[in-house]
Formats: structure tokens, sequence, C-alpha cells
């Protein structure tokens, strides 16, 4: 039994790096995870699911629990639904892990403001969407008689 047993997290940037890092070591705790991966690639360009999906099979070959959500985390209504995805695959929400996040890997003075756009969007507005939605869900569970997550 590890020290998250009974927990639920969710980790946005989940299919590489140090959001999968997170995700495994959360579940091999006993975490349920939810593994939000966007599917782009770590400069941000296409759409694959198989990063995401690789994730949460790790997680289960291991005996742990996982499912996927591949919203984006700039997008309003799709990190709500990571919320969401939480509480109705496992029952709650306890833990966010906000890492989703990449570079153009160029010189300042090279970078389009389009890229600067995308990188802020996820970097700052896409912090802020989960983070809000979590912190939502956290006080209308206050408000109904429930302690807020404790670790």
């Amino acid at each position: 039994m590890g020290v998250l047993e009974g927990k639920v997290a969710v980790v946005t940037g989940a299919g590489r790096g140090l959001g999968r890092a997170h995700a495994l070591a959360l579940a091999k705790e006993g975490a349920r995870v939810v593994v939000n991966d966007f599917g782009v690639s770590a400069d941000g360009q296409g759409r694959d699911e198989s990063a995401g999906r690789g994730v949460v099979d790790e997680i289960k070959a291991f005996g742990g629990d996982a499912v996927a959500h591949f919203g984006d985390v700039a997008d309003w209504n799709d990190s709500k639904g990571m919320i969401e995805t939480a509480v109705k695959a496992f029952g709650d929400f306890h833990i966010l892990v906000s890492n989703a996040g990449f570079l153009r890997d160029r010189m300042f003075v090279g970078t389009s403001e389009a890229e600067w756009d995308a990188v802020i969007s996820v970097h700052l507005k896409g912090h802020f969407c989960v983070s809000r939605h979590a912190c939502e869900h956290w006080r209308n569970q206050s408000k109904a008689g429930r302690p807020a997550p404790a670790l």
C-alpha cells in the first residue's frame, strides 16, 4: 500500500518527460491517475494519442489504475473535463500536477508572434484553466461538508 492509496490525481502533459514521470510515481504510490496529454510533439505540433495511452498502459501493467484524457489544458471546457473525468472515473479528485508545456527551441529574436502565443497559452492559460476548475471542485466539496484534500 502506497502513501497515496485512495487518492485521485490529474497530471497534465503526462505523455512524456516529467509529466510521465510524475504520473508513474503517483500511481506507484497508489494514486489513481488521469493521464492528460494533448498528443502534440515537444514543439507543439501534430496530434498523436499514443504517448498518453502508453502511460496508461504502463500504469495498468504494474497494477495501478489510470485513464487517459486528451484535452487541451488551455481550453476552458477541456480543462474542466479533466477534473470531471477524474470524478467520473474514480469518484473523487485530490491532486493536480500542472506539468503541460512546450518551448520553441530558437533565439528570442527568431520567435514569431504565433509561436510566442502558443507557448504563453499552454504555460499561462493552461495552468490557470486547470487550476481554476480544480479549485472550484474543491470549494464545492468543502461547501458540501467534505474536507479539502489533505496528503
